[in-house]
């Protein structure tokens, strides 16, 4: 049973890593948390479940229209949540204009698929059994493809013009500016990047899960929750905590029931909170 919740834990880990993440390259140049992340995780799950499940397309056509409106879905949510904080002026305005828009988008998915829960047929149909667990291809699909993206998105960040350009943005905004990098550029591509790796997530995790369409503001927390734990702002940290949050979960759940499972992480993130206020792999700055 515990190499079964192992293998569970990895699975949902990887992926409330990938969440992490998203949160993470919008949390960068713009010093917002988007509280409506978890419906670019919808996103993923509705268009495989329509696409794929009910009207049988292949899974890579599906993908294909995913990261269509997963991009339109990133620019409108991007003038959703940016033009009320630079309207306003007020350093809280974000909190009001990422939860309107999680609000906005949950009612436009709560009223399309009222009643349905969201999965479709996995991308490989096949299980493997390992020590008398099992293990599904599609789980070890998404670990790898999660853990290349955060991996490959750390690399960008450190090595590349526009990974700089980032972290310069997300130290000074200011004094990016006068240096001449594009802030403005960066925060739509960060939205529309976000949105993208969001919804992949939901795709990758719903044809082993029923999702709930109206639970997007869930998995924007349990993204958050190890966000907070890895350190925000750190994409090694966004891995690390995503797989202590799905490990946790997954193995308390196990051992002592559904119940602990949630005590289980939030006594993880205090503990954590308490010794490294800025998380795992955060600096000072990223604790703001």
């Amino acid at each position: 049973m515990h190499l079964q919740a192992l293998f569970d834990g990895l699975f949902s880990g990887s992926i409330y890593g990938l969440v992490a993440l998203t949160l993470t390259i919008t949390y960068q140049p713009t010093r917002i948390m988007n509280f409506a992340q978890g419906e670019t995780f919808i996103l993923g799950a509705a268009v495989g479940f329509e696409l794929v499940g009910v009207h049988k397309l292949p899974w890579i056509v599906g993908l294909g229209v995913m990261l269509v409106l997963a991009i339109i879905m990133g620019l409108i949510m991007e003038r959703m949540v940016m033009l009320p904080v630079q309207l306003s002026g007020s350093r809280f305005a974000w909190i009001i204009a990422t939860l309107a828009a999680a609000l906005i988008f949950q009612a436009i998915f709560s009223i399309r698929y009222v009643g349905d829960t969201l999965t479709f047929f996995p991308i490989v149909d096949k299980i493997f059994t390992i020590g008398g667990a099992t293990v599904s291809a599609q789980q070890v699909i998404a670990i790898v493809v999660s853990l290349t993206i955060i991996g490959v998105y750390d690399q960008f960040l450190r090595r590349s013009i526009h990974g700089r350009a980032m972290r310069a943005t997300a130290h000074n905004p200011d004094t990016a500016i006068i240096l001449g990098i594009p802030t403005k550029r960066l925060v739509v591509g960060a939205f529309v990047g976000s949105a993208v790796l969001g919804s992949l997530a939901g795709f990758l995790w719903a044809p082993e899960n029923f999702v709930n369409p109206a639970n997007g503001l869930s998995f924007t927390i349990s993204g958050f929750t190890a966000a907070v734990i890895g350190g925000v702002g750190s994409p090694r940290g966004a891995l690390f905590g995503g797989l202590l949050v799905g490990l946790l979960n997954s193995i308390a759940g196990a051992i002592f029931g559904g119940i602990a499972a949630g005590i289980a992480v939030f006594i993880a993130l205090g503990l954590i909170l308490i010794l490294k206020p800025a998380g795992l792999f955060g600096k000072p700055m990223d604790g703001h």
